[in-house]
């Protein structure tokens, strides 16, 4: 390799990691990144536009010996990774921040050589869809993936409005919610303003324009990681989309995909768990009746704000639909019940807690321990939705 093009890494490195000082917060993921030990590699994956770029950046800026590097850079395409690095251990950069690695070919292969060498340490990141145990490389003793979920309401607050709120585990929200409503009733405000422009970091001038693309990408790039994309699949994953931004919660099932895009019951199942690996979408399934696993036909949720893009197509916003998936993008391990045909049932439970989801009016039946709704309201076993964007 020619030294210009070191050079020009090195120089680059330096600019991008003092670019991003200028972001004083970090993500949720930044500390445990810190702590993962030294004899292993670390990737993160994750949708684009979530600021995995920035927080490599932050943890590369406390990190000695480091480089820095974007994997998809023009300047770099005629080299394998394993080259680049090789040049920069030469320089005696002992710690190698790789951006977007899977935009290298055979980038797993290299890896595993470089770590096989113990030449260097390599942090990455990679797209949402980025499976280690699915690479033709065995990565899975030598890499840890973390993955960055989209800001949650409480890092949205903390990044967007500067404030300093620290994560409040499940139970909690529940057992001090007239505390918490207390303390936090201000940040209610926001709650609107974060399906809008939550979940993506992106400027707010353009958000929509830059997440457009992004979700673009994300079906055109990310997805060949999976399988190959062609036209047929690519609409059908636009129509599935656009079928779960204007349904209702459980109007969609894998039949009805299946029926609506005139495809096999298979293929939808596949779309989905694509989609789900991918990032774009939730999938929650029913919980255990019983004992006994029920019919598995999840319910199907955007991510945060995917619905608000959506609706600026002229797809009409379902206000019972971006409740509970408010909800779901931040509480983890969550299933839904089901109940009878034609009975009516709470909406979900996590951590043996049934949790009901309405507007501010709801009142207690379905036999919910809780109700989680619009405003501020704690009466009886009302909770305020938006204290659960605080979970993590």
């Amino acid at each position: 390799m020619e030294d210009s093009v070191i050079d020009n890494i090195i120089m680059n490195s330096k600019k991008q990691i003092a670019w991003a000082r200028q972001f004083k917060k970090h993500r949720y993921l930044f500390e445990e990144i810190g702590k993962i030990d030294k004899e292993y590699f670390v990737g993160v994956k994750g949708m684009r536009g979530i600021g995995k770029t920035v927080m490599i950046l932050q943890v590369a800026d406390e990190t000695k010996d480091v480089v820095y590097f974007s994997a998809d850079s023009t300047a770099l395409k005629s080299y394998s990774l394993y080259e680049i690095i090789n040049e920069l251990v030469k320089r005696d950069f002992k710690n190698i921040f790789i951006d977007e690695i899977h935009r290298k070919p055979d980038w797993d292969k290299d890896i595993k050589t470089i770590y096989d060498e113990h030449t260097a340490r390599i942090v990455f990141t990679g797209s949402s869809a980025l499976d280690i145990t699915r690479t033709s490389a065995d990565l899975s003793r030598r890499v840890v993936l973390k993955e960055l979920l989209p800001t949650s309401f409480r890092e949205f607050l903390n990044i967007r409005k500067d404030k300093s709120i620290e994560p409040v585990k499940f139970k909690n929200i529940l057992k001090d919610k007239n505390s918490l409503v207390k303390k936090y009733s201000e940040l209610y405000e926001y709650y609107d303003e974060f399906l809008e422009y939550g979940g993506m970091l992106y400027p707010k001038s353009g958000f929509f324009d830059a997440l457009a693309n992004s979700l673009r990408k994300v079906i055109l790039q990310d997805l060949l990681a999976l399988r190959d994309i062609n036209v047929k699949y690519e609409t059908d994953i636009y129509k599935l989309l656009h079928l779960i931004a204007k349904s209702p919660p459980f109007e969609l099932n894998y039949s009805t995909i299946a029926n609506k895009l005139d495809i096999s019951k298979t293929l939808a199942i596949r779309i989905v768990n694509d989609l789900e690996s991918s990032g774009v979408i939730k999938v929650v399934f029913p919980c255990m009746k019983k004992g006994i696993d029920v019919k598995k036909e999840p319910k199907l949720y955007l991510t945060i704000p995917l619905r608000k893009l959506f609706s600026k197509e002229g797809i009409p916003v379902e206000k019972g639909a971006l409740r509970e998936e408010f909800f779901v993008n931040h509480v983890r391990n969550v299933c839904y019940l089901k109940g009878e045909r034609g009975e009516k049932t709470p909406d979900f439970r996590c951590e043996d807690v049934v949790i009901e989801i309405g507007g501010e009016s709801k009142t207690k039946y379905q036999g919910a321990d809780f109700i989680a709704v619009d405003g501020l309201s704690t009466a009886d076993n009302k909770v305020p939705l938006f204290l659960f964007g605080f979970v993590y």
